[in-house]
């Protein structure tokens, strides 16, 4: 059996554990000015309407009117934040910290994982540490420090002395620095502008915060992204910074590796365990081992099954593995898919169609010359044969260039095509490049034909001239990947995801998130994508309409759209009103509690009597890290990926409101530089009516394995991953000219994954 452990270590306090504190009312703005001015002496924390405030020294009094004495032991209140407090202790003066909330803290600048005899010793690649404090439950609620390993990229000298070196900087956003509330930590830094010019020693700055229009070079700062701090690298040093670069780049990979980061861990938490940490004078602190399926109170795990596919009507075609049983089955509705002969316009820059042409004929015919490593052709059978096709009517519409218009250009010109000889187009296919994706949404030729063709409700399949050039070891891969995706938005059922046989009725509601914004400055705009699936006749299947509204709106479009689907579906399925039925919510952020009421004011609304909820966060950003301590590696030849990674499918329950699922494991890194695979955190709201964290989990991981997008599974369940896409797509789509929003929302290409 596999022998787990998490980067978690029980934190308890003992000693004179009693202790004063203060309450007073709550105030945002009155708690900011407590900090500032009493950071050193007393540790505060909100709880509801109040402010708690606790003397770190023997001198101090509760400067709260309201005052009481607690037992820091019984009442762990406000133990994280005497935690935190104890760690800025320790670090202040012997380490740069970074935040006090949570503690992070910058390892030795002598460390660093960047160095070259002409590099300023201001450019750093540095480790770090991250203190978080969290509770777990067992049988008892176990609080402890989640102690995380990062890399940090530093641009530390000021633009004046990048200047000096002979840096550009115009085109590059720069920052200046803001003290901290606390001296302790190191100063913070204000995004201010982007460079337009150098002017003397000022930088004249545009899409600028007020009263930025310029700052003097040696008050602005670089930020430290990895893709700035590398241009600076390659400026200052010419041709030995590919050299460093890569060595810098291999030290990191390294250092996120699985042992690595263990390593890492473990020393930190040995060292604060040497060290004399106090909550409050004569309370000591304590940091136990980290927890580990050796030892007792280890949390609950299991290893989810994958999950079984369905490749017929009847449901006697199945398999878990989603590339052969395809091959071996062929898709779903094969039967019923039409039409079988397609109408595909291909769109690609003029002097790119010769290799657009080869990489076509592979795409529909296969390469079964191209086998991997055990002898077999991955993708032998190609896209018409796989999925059951004839020889498709095929033209190629060439652009002069790479520019918007003439993509437009040749768009316009299939169109015209089709609509002259009385057909329509049931595909196009288009060549775009990599250096795309840096241009703006608006500017993007992309976009543009996308907006061209999904008006016309013509589904777009984009291919990077870069994935053409793939060597064929590689290339079979990216078109298993692409053939699934083409077929899905041609309107084909590839497979369906068997549910569990249940009493209850079931809805799946995911809702997604992207952001865009022209101007780094100013404010972003947030839309959301809303993913709707239901459980019918054994299988999962995704109904006909998705959304994507403005962050604003999210809420009534979510209301309608349950509203619809529950009507849709209970007529389908006829279902009575006093039916079980339970609704599933996976959302890319905490619901608040008056949206969860309200969504169940919705469903009392529709005169369900039976009902039963689930509001599940699926996190992606959080501290948690599973390792693996059996696993040693996935590979023939060192380095080996995935070395202390957990496998694919592993469930650990942190308790009845919180679970860690690996969506995508150790097998599925693509490479060993790829570090560790990360568990997702799945939080279930507190008004959850349907409390079943196993099932909830289960049920999740089933769904990142159910993509229409790509043969492997993806990081994270299809409800969120696509509500994700479908809310990117269609914002990008917004910033071009004369796109039409209504065309995806009730055009008929809205009923199909027209976003995969």
């Amino acid at each position: 059996m596999a022998h787990y452990s998490i980067n978690f270590a029980p934190l308890s306090v003992g000693g004179d554990t009693t202790a004063l504190i203060g309450r007073q009312p709550y105030d945002d703005e009155h708690l900011r000015e407590l900090r500032q001015e009493f950071s050193r002496t007393h540790v505060f924390r909100r709880d509801q309407d109040t402010i708690i405030d606790i003397p770190i020294r023997d001198d101090r009094e509760p400067l709260g009117n309201l005052r009481e004495e607690i037992d820091l032991a019984k009442d762990r209140l406000m133990l994280p934040s005497l935690f935190s407090s104890a760690l800025l202790r320790l670090f202040s003066g012997q380490r740069q910290i970074l935040s006090d909330r949570p503690v992070s803290v910058l390892g030795d600048a002598s460390r660093g994982m960047i160095g070259h005899s002409a590099l300023p010793s201001w450019i750093q690649k540095r480790t770090g540490l991250r203190f978080d404090t969290r509770p777990i439950y067992t049988k008892n609620r176990i609080l402890g420090v989640v102690c995380e390993a990062r890399s940090k990229n530093l641009v530390l000298g000021t633009c004046a002395d990048l200047l000096s070196k002979g840096v550009s900087l115009e085109g590059r956003y720069v920052q200046i620095e803001v003290q901290p509330y606390d001296t302790r930590l190191m100063t913070r830094r204000r995004l201010i502008g982007k460079v337009r010019e150098v002017r003397g020693d000022d930088l004249v700055l545009e899409d600028h915060a007020e009263g930025f229009e310029t700052v003097a070079a040696r008050d602005a700062f670089l930020e430290g992204r990895r893709e700035t701090l590398n241009s600076c690298v390659r400026q200052i040093l010419g041709r030995d910074a590919e050299q460093v670069l890569a060595q810098a780049e291999a030290l990191e990979a390294e250092f996120h590796s699985g042992p690595k980061r263990k390593e890492q861990i473990e020393r930190a938490l040995d060292f604060l365990r040497k060290k004399d940490l106090e909550a409050v004078p004569g309370a000591k602190v304590t940091i136990g081992e980290t927890l580990s399926s050796a030892a007792a109170g280890f949390p609950s795990t299991e290893t989810i099954p994958k999950p079984f596919l369905v490749f017929d009507p009847s449901g006697s075609r199945k398999d878990d593995w989603a590339e052969r049983g395809i091959k071996k089955n062929g898709p779903y509705d094969q039967r019923t898919f039409s039409p079988k002969q397609l109408n595909i316009a291909v769109i690609c820059q003029a002097h790119y169609e010769g290799q657009v042409d080869r990489f076509v004929a592979k795409f529909l015919d296969g390469m079964p010359d191209a086998v991997s490593g055990n002898k077999i052709p991955r993708y032998g059978d190609g896209f018409l044969r796989r999925f059951q096709l004839e020889r498709p009517n095929l033209e190629f519409f060439t652009a002069r260039s790479s520019s918007t218009d003439d993509y437009q250009a040749a768009s316009h010109r299939a169109l015209s095509k089709a609509s002259d000889e009385g057909f329509k187009w049931d595909l196009a296919l288009v060549q775009v490049e990599e250096e795309f994706k840096s241009l703006d949404d608006g500017s993007n030729p992309y976009f543009a034909t996308k907006s061209t063709f999904l008006k016309r409700d013509v589904p777009v399949q984009s291919v990077l001239l870069e994935t053409m050039g793939q060597p064929n070891g590689k290339l079979v891969f990216s078109l298993n990947h692409l053939s699934l995706a083409t077929y899905a938005k041609l309107g084909g059922t590839p497979w369906l995801l068997a549910s569990p046989q249940t009493v209850a009725h079931e809805l799946v509601i995911g809702l997604g998130s992207h952001s865009v914004s022209a101007s780094r400055i100013g404010a972003r705009k947030r839309f959301v994508g809303i993913t709707t699936v239901f459980s019918s006749d054994g299988s999962y299947l995704l109904t006909d309409r998705t959304a994507v509204v403005p962050f604003e709106e999210y809420s009534d479009a979510l209301y309608a759209t349950l509203k619809r689907a529950i009507t849709t579906v209970r007529k389908q399925d006829n279902w009575r009103s006093t039916d079980k039925v339970r609704l599933v919510f996976h959302v890319f952020k905490p619901l608040k509690d008056t949206e969860a009421e309200a969504v169940e004011q919705t469903v009392k609304d529709l005169n369900l009597d039976n009902v039963t909820f689930a509001f599940i966060h699926i996190a992606q950003s959080h501290p948690y890290l599973i390792f693996d301590n059996k696993q040693k590696g996935i590979g023939y030849r060192d380095p080996k990926k995935g070395v202390l990674g957990p496998s694919r499918g592993l469930h650990i329950k942190l308790g009845d409101r919180e679970s860690l699922v690996v969506f995508s494991g150790a097998s599925e890194l693509k490479q060993a530089s790829d570090g560790m695979p990360r568990p997702c955190l799945l939080k279930l709201h507190r008004l959850s009516t349907f409390k079943d964290m196993t099932y909830l989990a289960r049920q999740a991981f089933e769904f990142a394995g159910h993509s229409w997008r790509m043969l492997a599974p993806e990081p994270f369940p299809i409800t969120i991953r696509y509500s994700d896409l479908i809310a990117e797509r269609l914002s990008g789509l917004s910033s071009v000219s004369g796109w039409d929003a209504e065309a995806v929302r009730f055009g008929q290409i809205g009923k199909t994954l027209w976003f995969l």
